[in-house]
């Protein structure tokens, strides 16, 4: 087919008009503890291309737990990071003109269990007296999740010891071994726990303490200063999320494994398994606050966090906004 001169000046002028191709921003996105499956929507919106598509070139980067990545974000050494609203308001009390946001929140229920043996079951939270709880990090989320619930059931932190023991089915090794009497860990360890046919018992922490489980966090500043990369962050999570939702898991677990090290992938029926579940927890409000911060759940984390001293909030809706989130929602 022959294109007339005209066509091809008509073309050229077009171009012009929409100037040149905007370059994609650079950014630093952190897990909160490396490549673990519980992350797959975020190695999905890097592997599958949705933060190409929002206009960012982002590094993304495991963190070696929650507390770390919060501090990495308030240090300026990334832009986003995946955190528990727990620890997000412990840091805020603690540490001077730090102004951390969830720009949304992707685990309504609580991703954290307290894993026990059926052979010595922790049943309760009353059950913790005197046991040693394996935890995956000092000063990060489960640690001020166990100091929580001993606090909801009067007993003293002193009368339980704990040892760091990392986020993955291994702990259970240590268990069995008496080193342990039990370990707080994510829901991806349970069922992976599970589909080995262990001799596994877990309870969810949501039984004592009712709070957003896990969400993305940015700083205030980033809010004013770089609006457009927020949104483009939210509309990458947002892809990324309903991908998951409605395409088959399989490939979109191939292609993260072949850009990232997921452990445990040999087993990748069990890990399937694990993101179906975790899906659950992001649908635990309803289909509608996909990614929305619910104002009750927040509420609930100060109340619960106020009464057991561990972080006095004022006013807890100014640490979150929904936003972005909206303004992803339009298109």
């Amino acid at each position: 087919m022959q294109v007339s001169r005209r066509e091809i000046l008509a073309g050229v002028a077009s171009t012009a008009l929409l100037g040149p191709a905007r370059a994609a921003t650079s950014i630093t996105v952190l897990t909160p503890f490396g490549f673990i499956v519980d992350f797959l929507e975020m190695m999905n919106a890097k592997s599958g291309g949705h933060f190409e598509r929002a206009g960012l070139d982002v590094q993304l980067l495991g963190a070696g737990g929650a507390a770390a990545g919060v501090q990495q974000l308030a240090a300026g050494r990334c832009q986003f990071t995946r955190a528990a609203p727990i620890d997000m308001m412990k840091a805020s009390t603690t540490q001077k003109n730090l102004s951390l946001v969830s720009i949304a929140t992707i685990f309504q229920g609580s991703t954290f269990f307290v894993i026990s043996s059926n052979d010595k079951p922790i049943t309760k939270a009353e059950d913790l007296r005197g046991k040693r709880m394996g935890i995956v990090s000092i000063g990060g989320t489960t640690e001020n999740l166990l100091d929580l619930m001993l606090f909801k059931v009067g007993i003293s932190k002193a009368d339980v010891p704990r040892e760091v023991v990392g986020n993955n089915p291994g702990s259970f090794a240590l268990l069995q071994q008496g080193r342990i009497d039990g370990f707080i860990a994510t829901s991806n360890v349970v069922e992976i726990l599970q589909h080995q046919k262990m001799p596994v018992m877990a309870w969810s922490t949501d039984r004592y303490a009712k709070m957003p489980s896990q969400a993305y966090f940015t700083t205030q500043e980033i809010i004013d200063k770089q609006p457009d990369i927020v949104l483009g962050f939210v509309k990458a999570m947002k892809a990324s999320a309903e991908e998951m939702l409605t395409g088959p898991l399989e490939p979109i677990l191939d292609r993260a494994a072949a850009q990232f090290e997921i452990p445990g992938i040999r087993d990748k029926d069990g890990l399937i398994v694990t993101v179906k579940k975790d899906i659950e927890f992001w649908l635990s409000e309803g289909r509608a606050n996909l990614l929305r911060n619910v104002p009750e759940l927040w509420k609930s984390a100060r109340d619960n966090l106020a009464e057991a001293g561990i972080a006095n909030i004022v006013d807890e809706t100014k640490l979150y906004t929904n936003r972005f989130v909206e303004e992803a929602a339009k298109g």
